[in-house]
């Protein structure tokens, strides 16, 4: 029996001589009843034209589930089988569940399936319980054929009927049982009697539909079950009871694992489109972080750790852009939540507590990438939490950062850029600059922590520090506000603050009243020292100078502090290390005037009266003296408006506008690197100079013969750094000096075999000939003058010891003659001489590859001047050549043998076949030679 063929009868829809849907039914169930089994017939024999129908069809369903579970679960079905099994499972849908379904529960029929509205339209005679029998009957056989997986798709098609059905066998309210007789009428204004022991039997019918309902969402898709349960809940007409209980479901779906991701895959579909999307995602946003149910913090539990594995996974499009809209919509909603089961998870590496845990490398690696996706990506930034959030972390993050500041540590860069944001907030930074340095040493900011390089080349914090660095701590600290130069004037000016206060007597004779040990005081002593040479540091660099020119009264302020808390302290004689800090702070005044810096003249005439009566202390150091009367000096001779008549005269006469300023800066920097008596610096400057060139600069072009010459002498350097750094150079100059560059390189590529004090790598070499071979042909028609130098410098790399070298000199000799258009002369012996060789004694097949594939291109490019150019010269070539075809066990070789013997051959044939001439000459007499 073919149950398919069957089931395409029932499903047929080609009688058009009923007069209804029922009588179509008829007709159908007419055809196939005769196939059915005896038992079958007698069972729907004694109910109506539909239930008959419906019947049959779930029978022919559930015996091809069995043939499927004998045969091969997982194997295929046909597009025609499916299609009938599609439809089948329609009408199941159409004519035993939709029509059954209360008022607000689901879709109806007019919105789900318009051309199924006839089958509702015609009204059946049923009651309440036939009904419900039939929406039972039809409910029970799709979740029995969803267990079939070449079913299954075709009932996640009608899912959402399903659901419908499901909520409301598990969760409609039932009438009362009663002892008394009570007339309810139905639709068919029939008789209904609900009795204890109906209603009894009906409550186990609920919990069988719930049970059945809670397996099915487990095995169905989460993403098809949060769609179509949001359908559902968003009809306008849905009853209470509905709303309620697919609240309750959804919240049960959504604290699942996944769940998070199944919603928004419910929502945005597969691909999300961040501009048409954006408003769906906030929405989601908003909906995830809201608490739902009634125990907030259970709910915040279960969904939290998703929003984390979110922003983690490196498998879904946008996650991390995703986790950060979800997170920063729970910081709206419930800060504290956000805090304690987002931010403190992800910085959990980062605390600190008794007894002490070593950290390994993938907590650290998986703390510092949560927080540079929260905090640093650049997608939405205004999605992003605000830095305050993880200021209890700031200090070991700065820890962890002062370890690998100077190394290739793969987590340096994301480390950097987050103590960066963290500094860009105004109120916190000076705070953040204390626990940085070691003046603030309270856990406010977190605890200093010791971090070394495990195993694997990560971090871990192995314990807490407390013996400090300072002066270390201060390096990492300038190199921080070196990056950001906008941070180092608040630095200069949180140090000068410091400074005045330890310098204060008041503080003084608190230190004094404190009990100190000989440890406590050295570690005061190196903070202070510490602090003395971050404060030079800064004094040095050009932003504070900057800074000070717009703003001086804060350097003047401090100074007169300092002169008053020295005079106050050291009545009988001051040292000069007690006075290093004055020191420094007047040679950045001195500095100041004299880059003729526009200061307001005022304030410095105040300055310099407050000198002049401070130099009268017969207490100060005599150098410290010196300097008052040097600044006094420049303060008394300061002219404002000095600098700009100097720069106008500078820009009537001198100034070259052709050239860029900041890139002329740049090309004195370099010349000035290559004065440096340090090698790596020296070395530096050519990369600088090389650099320049190929970006065409101006000021470097316009200079290109003095960069030659630079690039030339460093030539002769032994250090393979500065040597390899000039060959880099010259041919960055070699469209520029095409010339030049032959003569200088072409020495350079023969000798470099013979230069042992320096590392030349085969890659050099091999770089080096490409681009004498591209010089060559930028010079064009000139390179002829070249010939000679540039065949022989190839001829003799044929020889080297490297077969890559060999292999890569023949294939440049080979661009050189198509370069030189073939007119190579007496060359063309030695050239043929040296490729015929290679042929017969080089071992490796890539050389000879190369030597056949010059061979080839001499062929083509002479044609049938080969005969005249080579003559006799051309036997002993043949017959390698031939030799190689026939004996070679290289079958590429083998091949590029044929193809130059079938161009001498063409060639030959060429010139035997010529058709004659026919030409008559005629000459011209000198008509004075005519008699």
């Amino acid at each position: 029996m073919d149950f398919y063929e069957m089931l395409c009868t029932l499903i047929s829809s080609s009688d058009d001589q009923a007069k209804s849907f029922d009588d179509k039914l008829a007709r159908i169930l007419e055809k196939v009843m005769q196939l059915l089994p005896e038992d079958v017939r007698q069972s729907i024999r004694n109910v109506n034209i539909r239930d008959q129908y419906l019947q049959t069809i779930i029978y022919i369903l559930c015996n091809i589930k069995e043939e499927n579970g004998k045969i091969d679960t997982n194997a295929p079905i046909s597009v025609k089988q499916y299609r009938s099994i599609k439809i089948a499972i329609e009408l199941i849908v159409s004519i035993g569940i939709i029509p059954f379904l209360l008022p607000g529960v689901g879709i109806d029929m007019a919105k789900l399936c318009p051309k199924a509205l006839k089958i509702c339209q015609e009204e059946e005679k049923l009651n309440c319980m036939e009904k419900y029998k039939r929406l039972c009957l039809s409910t029970h056989s799709l979740l029995d054929l969803f267990d079939d997986l070449n079913l299954r798709p075709a009932i996640l098609s009608q899912i959402g009927p399903l659901i419908a059905a499901l909520l409301q066998l598990s969760h409609a309210p039932l009438a009362k049982p009663s002892s008394k007789v009570q007339q309810s009428s139905n639709v068919n204004k029939q008789e209904f009697h609900m009795t204890i022991e109906e209603y009894q039997r009906l409550q186990n019918c609920q919990k069988e539909f719930h049970a059945k309902f809670i397996s099915l969402l487990n095995n169905c898709p989460h993403y098809i079950c949060f769609r179509e349960l949001m359908i559902i809940l968003g009809m306008q007409n849905a009853p209470k009871w509905l709303r309620k209980e697919t609240q309750n479901y959804l919240i049960k779906i959504l604290v699942q694992s996944n769940g998070v991701l199944s919603l928004i895959t419910a929502i945005c579909e597969d691909d999300l489109d961040l501009g048409a999307d954006w408003k769906k995602l906030e929405t989601i946003c908003k909906l995830i972080a809201a608490s739902h149910g009634k125990n907030a913090e259970e709910y915040y539990k279960a969904v939290c750790p998703q929003i984390l594995n979110l922003l983690c996974s490196g498998n879904i499009n946008h996650s991390s852009m995703i986790a950060n809209c979800c997170i920063k919509a729970l910081y709206d909603y419930n800060p504290n939540a956000c805090l304690k089961y987002i931010i403190e998870v992800i910085c959990a590496p980062l605390l600190t507590k008794e007894p002490y845990v070593v950290k390994s490398e993938k907590e650290i690696e998986q703390c510092i990438d949560g927080l540079a996706k929260c905090f640093l990506t650049e997608d939405a930034k205004f999605k992003h939490l605000p830095c305050t959030v993880i200021l209890y972390v700031a200090t070991p993050l700065f820890c962890l950062y002062n370890t690998v500041r100077e190394s290739a540590c793969i987590l340096k860069t994301n480390l950097r850029r987050l103590l960066l944001k963290i500094l860009e907030e105004e109120t916190t930074r000076e705070k953040l600059y204390a626990a940085f340095l070691g003046h603030d040493t309270s856990a406010k900011f977190g605890d200093y922590v010791t971090a070394q390089f495990g195993p694997t080349g990560g971090l871990q914090i192995t314990e807490l520090n407390k013996n400090l660095k300072y002066e270390e701590l201060a390096d990492t600290v300038f190199e921080l506000v070196s990056i950001a130069k906008d941070l180092s004037p608040s630095l200069f000016y949180y140090m000068l603050k410091f400074l005045s206060n330890i310098n204060k007597s008041s503080y003084k004779v608190e230190r004094q009243n404190m009990l100190e040990t000989e440890d406590d005081k050295i570690e005061y002593i190196a903070m202070q020292l510490a602090a003395h040479k971050l404060l030079s540091q800064l004094a040095s660099t050009s932003a504070i100078q900057d800074a000070q020119v717009k703003n001086l009264m804060p350097l003047l302020s401090f100074i007169k502090s300092l002169f008053n808390a020295y005079t106050k302290s050291y009545q009988d004689k001051t040292e000069e290390d007690e006075c290093e800090i004055l020191y420094i702070s007047l040679m950045l005044i001195k500095f100041l005037l004299e880059k003729k810096a526009t200061l307001k003249i005022d304030l410095l005439k105040d300055f310099a009266t407050f000198l002049e009566k401070h130099r009268r202390n017969s207490n100060l150091p005599m150098q410290l003296r010196s300097l008052i009367d040097e600044v006094v000096a420049y303060i008394v001779t300061y002219d404002p408006n000095e600098k700009s008549r100097v720069k106008t005269e500078e820009r009537k006469y001198y100034q070259d506008i052709s050239i860029n300023l900041t890139t002329s800066n740049k090309f004195d920097e370099a010349i000035k690197d290559l004065a440096d008596p340090l090698l790596p610096v020296r070395a530096h400057g050519l990369v600088t100079l090389t650099k320049l060139i190929e970006s065409k600069d101006s000021c470097a072009v316009a200079r290109k013969r003095i960069v030659l010459r630079l690039f030339q002498e460093n030539l002769k350097h032994e250090d393979s750094f500065v040597y390899l750094a000039s060959i880099n150079g010259l041919c960055a100059l070699a469209t520029a000096f095409p010339e030049e560059i032959i003569e200088i390189l072409m020495p350079e590529y023969i000798d470099m075999p013979n230069r042992t004090d320096a590392e030349i790598t085969v890659e050099t070499r091999i770089k080096l000939g490409e681009i004498l071979v591209k010089t060559t042909r930028a010079l064009g028609e000139m390179s002829v003058v070249h010939k000679n130098t540039l065949v022989n410098g190839f001829l003799c790399a044929t020889r080297d010891a490297d077969p890559l070298v060999r292999a890569s000199s023949l294939s440049c000799l080979g661009e050189l003659c198509k370069v030189l258009n073939f007119r190579l002369g007496n060359i063309l012996i030695e050239i043929l001489y040296c490729i015929a060789c290679i042929i017969k004694s080089d071992k490796t097949p890539e050389c000879r590859r190369a030597a056949v594939l010059v061979a080839t291109l001499l062929f083509r490019g002479l044609g049938r001047d080969t005969l005249n150019s080579l003559g006799s010269d051309l036997v002993d070539l043949y017959r390698g050549l031939k030799h190689l075809r026939d004996n070679d066990d290289d079958p590429v070789l083998r091949l590029h043998a044929q193809l130059a013997l079938e161009e001498i051959d063409h060639i030959i044939r060429d010139f035997l076949s010529a058709p004659s001439k026919l030409e008559k000459r005629i000459f011209l007499l000198n008509p004075s030679s005519i008699p």
